[in-house]
């Protein structure tokens, strides 16, 4: 073994091994503090790419489900306005029955029905004009609507033979209704909330995926701490003990004079 008091290549390696392991040692608690197995381009340049594209996708999934649930909401407010109206008809129909029984009904209570008919008339035609999602109305075809559904006029209950006559509209307007119910419900059902399942599933698998290249594996991570902190302290008894070593040969010389 070679001994000089100039210079010991023994100790500089020991030195050496000690700051990458120090630095070693940074990065394991980096990224255990983090979370995260990338935390700059020079951990994992490609990792760092592919991760950020992804991300930009989930980003742009994320707006997308957010776009068709508010669309959703808007379905749901036009569908649930047309079942009232749907209501509204289902009574008008029967009370425009009772007053076609001229058998039984007098004046009075023919007035009594055509007030009522203009009653339900007025609130299923203001059902069309106030149904709106912020301030975008949704069922008198105008832009951004969802459907078309006209007023309802020509409703007269004030005599027998008028009734009769209503009730044929009456079904007629429950047809095109019934007609766009069913359209609101199947795009609904069919387009925006398939749709939105199917970006759903899109963006959990790429969070996921994304998650294994980005996310640090804690318990690997940690095991990679501990070896670098026992190679350390290692390192250090070493250190020590070299320094030892090179005191004792000195002491030789010192003591042999």
């Amino acid at each position: 073994m070679t001994f000089s008091l100039q210079s010991n290549s023994g100790i500089d390696s020991l030195h050496r091994g000690i700051d990458i392991t120090l630095w070693q040692m940074n990065k394991s608690m980096e990224k255990l503090s983090s979370g995260l197995r990338i935390n700059r381009a020079s951990d994992d340049p490609a990792g760092l790419v592919i991760s950020e594209q992804m991300r930009a996708r989930i980003g742009s999934l994320n707006q997308e489900i957010s776009n068709l649930s508010n669309q959703i909401d808007k379905y749901e407010t036009a569908s649930s306005s047309a079942m009232q109206m749907r209501s509204n008809l289902t009574e008008l129909r029967s009370l425009a029955v009772a007053a076609a029984n001229g058998g039984v009904n007098d004046s009075s209570i023919q007035q009594a029905y055509a007030a009522e008919a203009s009653r339900l008339m007025a609130t299923y035609n203001n059902t069309i004009d106030s149904t709106a999602f912020g301030k975008q109305k949704l069922l008198d075809g105008s832009e951004g609507s969802v459907t078309t559904i006209t007023h309802l006029s020509g409703i007269d209950l004030s005599t027998p033979e008028a009734a009769e006559e209503s009730i044929a509209m009456l079904d007629a307007e429950m047809g095109r209704l019934d007609s766009a119910i069913t359209d609101l419900g199947a795009t609904q059902k069919n387009d925006l909330e398939s749709r939105r399942r199917n970006l759903q599933v899109e963006a959990e698998n790429l969070t996921a995926a994304e998650s294994q290249i980005r996310d640090v594996d804690y318990a690997r991570e940690f095991s990679n701490f501990l070896k670098h902190q026992i190679s350390l302290q290692a390192s250090v008894s070493l250190m020590a003990h070299s320094y030892l070593s090179d005191r004792t040969i000195i002491n030789l010389f010192y003591n042999s004079r």
